[in-house]
Order: C-alpha cells, then structure tokens, then sequence
C-alpha cells in the first residue's frame, strides 16, 4: 500500500509568472500599436496627405503636358491665328481660327480624361524620422499604395499674350489653362487635388505693328484678354 501510496503523480499547479508576462508583453504591445498609431494620425497623416497631393498634382501635370504635346504636333501658329493685311502689307486684323482651336481644346480635354481613368496606382513614400523628430528613424520609410482617378469635368480655357520684343515685332503666345479634379484614395483617406496648370500651346513672333485689338469668337478684344472658345 505504501508503495502505491508513494507512487501517485504530483498535480502541478500552473506557473502564474510566465502567465503574467505573457500578458504584460502583450500588453505592452498593444500600447505600442496605439501610440504608433495616434503618432501617425497626429504627425504623419498630414504629412502623408501632402505627399499624395504632391504625387497627385505631378502626375496630373505630366499627363496634361505629354497630351498637349500630342495634339500640337498636328498643328502649327497658322493653323490657329489668321492675319489680315491691308494693301500697304499693315496687319489690320488677327483672328483666332475658332474651328481647329475649339477642336484641339476637345481633343485634349478628352484625352486628359481618358488618361486620368488609366492612372495606375502610386507609391508615396513618409519618412518617420522627418515626422517624428527621431533621426534614427530616418532611414524608415513606410510605402504606401495610392489609387488616383479623375473626380468631374475638365475645364479648359485659351489665353493669349502679346509681347513687344523690338520694332514693330511683337511675340504671341497661345496658352491652354487647365483646371481639374483628382480623387486621391488612400488606406486611410480619401480626398480630392485640384489641379490648376498653364501649358503653352504655339508661338511666333508678329513681324509688323500689331493693332490694339484683334478678333476672336466674342467680338473685338483688347490683347492680352483671357476668352474661352469653348462658350
């Protein structure tokens, strides 16, 4: 009996301390994630938010330029402006051709819709250490995948500018004025980037003296006016 008695396996209790700190890592884990967190939504989500829109806005202007570059390949400073003499050879009329500007300022504002459907996804970059003051951390640089696509209607407006570069010669510039929307989806977010943008379409210098007005779609105008042929 005594045998028997002696031979019985001892119940182990379970070691409470090992228990305590796995939860106390768990735990501080835990807080970390939170304070990580909040650290982020605090002082990088801003920062974050502002790269978007710096990736957003370059990317948007990239795709204007290459379209107006496509477009005006077909045409040329004489395809958009008309210039009338008299019969002494004095400029008495510039007239903007309202048929192939119209048609350009469509084809390109189409294009540039059809290109900000196609954008791919981005990568923005945040460095931690710039954000969190920490320069450790300055060589940890968190990616993030961003989604762009177009949010509305372009708009597009002609500028035109006249400008005296000696005797009676006088530099033309045409510029197209490009304003649009771009939905920027984020992990986290999701906002929109207006795009507003300048781009050169065709220029040539005007040898001759150039009248105080010329004529486009609204009537006479002074030089140097902004007008949209597209009303």
């Amino acid at each position: 009996m005594k045998d028997k008695l002696y031979s019985r396996k001892r119940i182990r209790l379970p070691d409470f301390r090992k228990v305590n700190s796995f939860k106390i890592l768990l735990l501080i884990l835990l807080f970390t994630i939170i304070i990580v967190a909040i650290i982020f939504y605090v002082s990088a989500y801003p920062v974050f938010k502002v790269s978007c829109e710096t990736a957003a806005a370059s990317k948007g202007n990239k795709i204007i330029n290459d379209e107006v570059s496509k477009i005006m390949k077909n045409y040329t400073y004489n395809d958009l402006i008309n210039i009338d003499k008299d019969t002494n050879g004095k400029i008495s009329l510039i007239k903007a051709n309202s048929v192939y500007i119209n048609q350009i300022v469509s084809d390109i504002t189409s294009n540039i819709q059809k290109e900000f459907d196609k954008i791919p996804r981005i990568t923005v970059f945040i460095n931690m250490g710039a954000v969190s003051g920490i320069s450790i951390l300055k060589n940890i640089e968190p990616n993030f995948e961003v989604e762009l696509e177009s949010a509305g209607n372009i708009d597009a407006t002609i500028r035109t500018e006249f400008t005296s570069v000696g005797i009676n010669q006088t530099h033309h510039k045409i510029f197209l004025k490009i304003n649009a929307r771009v939905g920027i989806l984020t992990p986290f977010d999701t906002f929109g980037k207006d795009i507003d943008t300048e781009v050169l379409l065709t220029e040539a210098v005007i040898v001759g003296e150039v009248p105080d007005t010329y004529y486009n779609l609204e009537g006479i105008t002074k030089p140097d006016d902004t007008y949209n042929f597209m009303e």
